[in-house]
């Protein structure tokens, strides 16, 4: 797989996403939305089992944890993500996200879309993270 990252003009600011990024060669993978959440939970949710950390950036790590788990298993890694949709329920929060984001993708971030929303799949939860990779 070969990633180009596309940027129509030189950036002025380091932010915390791409422009785009042009990929040739390789497989698509499709990840579902991970929070905080073990990645494998019961249905009906079990309360004891749905306890996550307050704490927005610990949420996001542990979202990317299940996100590297999914990664892993089809033989890739975090640089094969070339797109990702963040949702969060507190839009003010996306700094905090983007920190967690270049502590783990330094500068060779994904293209990112984030969207404010009401909820997620469980109140405490306040940030989901959906990817696309290429492997």
């Amino acid at each position: 797989m070969e990633k180009v990252v596309i940027h129509p003009q030189p950036p002025q600011h380091r932010t915390p996403y791409v422009p785009g990024i042009l990929v040739t060669g390789g497989k698509l993978l499709f990840i579902a939305g991970m929070t905080a959440l073990p990645l494998y939970h019961k249905h009906p949710h079990d309360p004891e089992e749905l306890k996550i950390p307050e704490d927005i950036k610990e949420q996001t790590r542990r979202a990317f944890k299940n996100i590297m788990m999914v990664l892993n298993a089809a033989g890739g890694d975090l640089k094969n993500i070339v797109s990702m949709r963040r949702y969060l329920t507190r839009i003010e929060e996306q700094d905090q996200v983007n920190e967690v984001m270049w502590e783990l993708f330094g500068d060779d971030l994904p293209t990112t879309t984030t969207v404010e929303v009401k909820s997620l799949v469980v109140k405490e939860a306040r940030v989901e993270l959906e990817a696309i990779a290429v492997i």
